[in-house]
């Protein structure tokens, strides 16, 4: 990947994130999805911070006494371990190891698109209810994405294209 050692790609549920982590670990680029590395993100009570299970068709009251949390001593030691690496995922607390990355990818599409695709997906149930997918819209169209875009120097990336060609882009983007 030349001089880029460490790459994060992030976006809304359902935007293709996980997608693109599994075509770059096609073409031989590591590349880890925060969702599938064992206890390195959790549902954590925002009061408590204690750690608990998640199940799909939560409620508001779960959802605003509880939130995913990507747990940052736990990012740093994945990152010491690999040399080259593309992280992909998207934690409410991002923020806090963004500083980690050499460079943020940010994946966007049509809200039509990353719903059909989190209602098509069999690798994430998250999403799939009625209250969660409203809660990927608000962050959609929140300023969720020009915020990293501005504050952060994120590249953004149209994901409404085929998978090879999202990837194509972001990997021409590497160095």
């Amino acid at each position: 990947m030349g001089f880029m050692t460490r790459i994060y790609i992030t976006g809304v549920s359902g935007v293709g994130k996980s997608s693109v982590s599994r075509e770059l670990n096609k073409r031989g680029i590591l590349s880890i999805d925060i969702d599938s590395v064992k206890d390195l993100c959790n549902w954590t009570n925002i009061e408590t911070k204690e750690k608990v299970d998640w199940q799909p068709g939560k409620n508001d009251a779960w959802y605003d006494s509880h939130t995913w949390i990507c747990d940052k001593k736990k990012m740093l030691k994945l990152l010491d371990q690999k040399k080259d690496v593309v992280v992909v995922g998207c934690a409410p607390n991002q923020e806090e190891y963004l500083d980690m990355f050499d460079k943020i990818f940010v994946l966007t599409c049509k809200s039509e698109i990353f719903i059909h695709r989190i209602n098509n997906r069999s690798d994430n149930d998250y999403g799939k209810h009625e209250l969660e997918w409203k809660k990927v819209l608000e962050l959609h169209e929140s300023d969720f994405n020009k915020d990293l875009v501005e504050k952060r120097k994120a590249l953004l990336i149209d994901a409404n294209k085929p998978l090879e060609d999202v990837v194509n882009e972001i990997v021409s983007k590497f160095d």
